[in-house]
C-alpha cells in the first residue's frame, strides 16, 4: 500500500527543482584539443546551462574574442560547435548535431522562460542554455545559418 501511495503521490506533487552538478571554482575539465573560430554569433549574456554532459572550461582562444556576452561559435576545421560563456564552455563534435530546440515555456502561476537545446545523432538532446521567454527566437535564423544545421521551435505551453 506504501508503494501506491509514494506512486500516486509522485504523479500529482511537484517535485523539488534540484540543480545540476555545479563544479567548484577552477574544477572544470580543459579541453586540451585546438581551436580555430570560423564563425560565431554573440548572443546577450544568459549562461551556459551547468551539467555533467559536454561542459568545458572556456579555451583561451576563446575568452580572445569574448566580449561580456556569451558565443555560439563553429570549428569547421576541428569539427568542434562550442557554447561559451567567460567560465564554461559546451563542446560539441560537430558532426554529431542534427539540430537545434527553441522552447518556450510562457507564464502562467509560474514565470516564464526559454530553452536552447542541441540534438544529437543518438537521439538525445542536451539544454546548452536557458532564459527570458523568446530570448533565443530572435538568433535561430542566424543560428542555422552559421552552422548549416536546421533550428526548430518547440510548442509553447504554460507553466501552470
Amino acid at each position: 500500500m506504501k508503494t501506491l501511495i509514494q506512486t500516486i503521490s509522485n504523479l500529482f506533487c511537484k517535485k523539488e527543482k534540484v540543480d545540476l552538478k555545479k563544479f567548484p571554482e577552477g574544477s572544470l575539465p580543459e579541453y586540451n584539443g585546438k581551436v580555430e573560430v570560423d564563425k560565431y554569433i554573440e548572443i546577450d549574456y544568459i549562461g551556459v546551462k551547468d551539467s555533467d554532459d559536454y561542459l568545458f572550461k572556456t579555451p583561451s582562444e576563446i575568452l580572445k574574442i569574448l566580449n561580456n556576452k556569451m558565443l555560439l561559435w563553429v570549428d569547421q576545421k576541428n569539427n568542434l560547435l562550442g557554447f561559451s560563456d567567460s567560465k564554461r564552455s559546451k563542446l560539441f563534435i560537430l558532426t554529431d548535431i542534427k539540430g537545434f530546440e527553441i522552447q518556450n515555456m510562457l507564464p502562467a502561476k509560474g514565470s516564464g522562460r526559454a530553452f536552447l537545446s542541441v540534438g544529437l545523432s543518438h537521439g538525445k538532446f542536451y539544454e546548452i542554455s536557458e532564459g527570458e521567454v523568446h530570448t533565443f527566437d530572435k538568433y535561430a535564423e542566424e543560428i542555422s545559418k552559421i552552422t548549416g544545421i536546421a533550428v526548430t521551435f518547440a510548442p509553447e505551453y504554460y507553466n501552470c
